[in-house]
C-alpha cells in the first residue's frame, strides 16, 4: 500500500485484471466480506441484512428524489438502496458485478439490472441521479468509472457517490495498540484506493465534474469504544451499525443510562461529520 506523496492518494499496489476482479468479486470477497464474517450469504440473506442498515444512505439522497425521477446506481449490491429509491423513480436502474445479485434484483425485486462493466455500457436515455455507495474505491480506474457515470448523467443532474474516508477518527484517533489492530480490519485488499476528501475533490475535478465533500459515520459509538477498548470489531456488520444500547436490562438505572448514551450517540454522528472525520466521504457532483 502505497501514499502518493504529491496528492496523498493511497493505492494498494494489486496487478488484477478485470477478469481475475470479477471473479474474486463472486467468489472470494462473498464469504472474507460478508455482512456475516466468513459466511457466504445468499442474495436474499445479503438483502435482509442490509436493508436493516440502508436507511442512513437514503436519507443521504433522499433531498435529491422527486416524483419521476431516473435513478441509476453503479455497484448496487442486491439492491437494497435501489428498492427504497423505486417508489419515487420513473425510471430505477442498477449496475453489478455479481451475477446473483442481478439475478436476485430482476427477478425478485423486478429491477432493471446490468451485469456489465459501467465503463462499457449502453444505455438509452439520461438520469437525474446516479449513484455509488462504497463502490469507486473497488474498480481499477477510479476515474474511468465516474466518467461514465457522468456520460449517463442529465444536464441539471447530480451525481451522488460515498467512499470510505481513509482519514476516519479510528483510523488516527484509536490508542497506538487498538489502531493497530483496527489497521488490519482497515486495509482490505479489496480496496485498491483509499480516499480522503481532498483527494476525492481532485478525482472529482479531473472527471469534469464540480463537487461537494461531507462526511458521515455510519457505525455506532458503542462499536467505536468496542475498537477503543478492546481492538475488536462487534460480531458483525448489522451489530456494528444498529446495536447501540449498552444495557441489556430494564431497570430503571439501565433505561436512564441508555437515554444518556442515545445523546452522546447522537452528538458523537454530529462531531464526525462536523470535523470530517465519519467513516464514510459524502461527494455531490454536478456539471
Amino acid at each position: 500500500i502505497s501514499r502518493c506523496l504529491k496528492c496523498g492518494l493511497v493505492i494498494q499496489e494489486l496487478d488484477w485484471d478485470a477478469k481475475k476482479l470479477k471473479k474474486y468479486y463472486e467468489k472470494e470477497y462473498q464469504s472474507t466480506n460478508s455482512l456475516v464474517l466468513g459466511k457466504l450469504q445468499s442474495s436474499k440473506e445479503h438483502f435482509d441484512d442490509r436493508i436493516k442498515t440502508i436507511d442512513s444512505v437514503f436519507r443521504q439522497i433522499k433531498p435529491f428524489l422527486k416524483k419521476g425521477i431516473r435513478v441509476l446506481e453503479v455497484g448496487c449490491g442486491a439492491g437494497e438502496l435501489l428498492s427504497k429509491i423505486k417508489p419515487y423513480a420513473a425510471r430505477c436502474a442498477g449496475v453489478e458485478m455479481n451475477t446473483d445479485f442481478v439475478e436476485f434484483m430482476r427477478g425478485e425485486l423486478g429491477i432493471e439490472a446490468y451485469c456489465e462493466d459501467v465503463n462499457k455500457l449502453k444505455l438509452e436515455g439520461k438520469f437525474d441521479l446516479v449513484i455509488s455507495i462504497s463502490t469507486l474505491d473497488h474498480l481499477r480506474n477510479p476515474l474511468e468509472t465516474l466518467r461514465s457515470m457522468k456520460k449517463f448523467l442529465a444536464p441539471d443532474g447530480r451525481i451522488y457517490v460515498e467512499l470510505p474516508n481513509v482519514d476516519e477518527a479510528m483510523n488516527c484517533f484509536l490508542p497506538a495498540v487498538t489502531r493497530a489492530k483496527y489497521s488490519e480490519f482497515f486495509w482490505h485488499r479489496a480496496h485498491l484506493f483509499y480516499f480522503s476528501g481532498e483527494t476525492a475533490e481532485i478525482l472529482f475535478r479531473k472527471a469534469g465534474l464540480r463537487c461537494s465533500v461531507a462526511s458521515r459515520h455510519e457505525y455506532t459509538l458503542k462499536n467505536f469504544l468496542n475498537w477503543y477498548f478492546l481492538g475488536t470489531p462487534q460480531p458483525d456488520f448489522v451489530t456494528g451499525l444498529t446495536g447501540s444500547r449498552f444495557f441489556a436490562g430494564d431497570s430503571e438505572f439501565e433505561r436512564k443510562m441508555d437515554r444518556l448514551l442515545a445523546g452522546a450517540e447522537a452528538e458523537f454522528k454530529r462531531i464526525s461529520a462536523e470535523t470530517k472525520r465519519g467513516d464514510n466521504l459524502c461527494i455531490t457532483g454536478w456539471k
